[in-house]
């Protein structure tokens, strides 16, 4: 009895030894290509990019130069995206038409319109023509800034007092 009972103590503290296993677990995550806009504010359900505003004037004539307007909005609206991300930005022609390069603001009381350019850089040497996709490609900062400058050239004949006005539509694919 005496050996049963040894080789039963030395079963039970065999039978209570810890067991252990190890496991695997994958983790992972695809990272897709996408892109984001930042910095915009609705307003009626339509993304608003901001304001190019001429301000007020009585004459359109100047010969010290032409009349200049830059996006206003509190925060200068951006595509962040992967880097090496291709995008495409495309303004069509306005409420009122254009061709080429120039845009035309109208005003009320069938005064004549009043021709602009939209540029893309400060110094308002890269015209962005209507309906003309411009490509990029988005560096490795992941971000973009989409800004807008506008002209308007002096005319020869004086504008009738009126409040002159485009709402243009700007696209953005990526």
């Amino acid at each position: 009895m005496n050996g049963s009972m040894v080789l039963a103590i030395v079963g039970t503290l065999c039978s209570a030894q810890a067991l252990a296993t190890q496991l695997q677990v994958e983790v992972r995550v695809n990272v897709m290509r996408g892109c984001q806009l930042v910095g915009l504010t609705r307003d009626a359900g339509i993304e608003q990019l901001g304001v190019l505003d001429f301000g007020s004037t009585a004459r359109l004539d100047n010969p010290a130069g032409p009349l200049s307007a830059a996006l206003t909005s509190t925060r200068q609206p951006r595509l962040e995206c992967n880097p090496d991300t291709p995008y495409q930005v495309r303004i069509d022609g306005g409420l009122h038409g254009g061709i080429g390069e120039v845009r035309y603001l109208a005003g009320e009381r069938h005064a004549s319109p009043i021709p602009y350019r939209l540029y893309r850089d400060a110094a308002r040497r890269v015209a962005l023509p209507v309906n003309e996709t411009v490509s990029g490609t988005v560096p490795d900062s992941g971000s973009v800034e989409l800004p807008l400058y506008a002209r308007i050239e002096p005319l020869a004949q004086i504008p009738a007092v009126s409040r002159y006005s485009d709402v243009v539509k700007v696209t953005v694919t990526w």
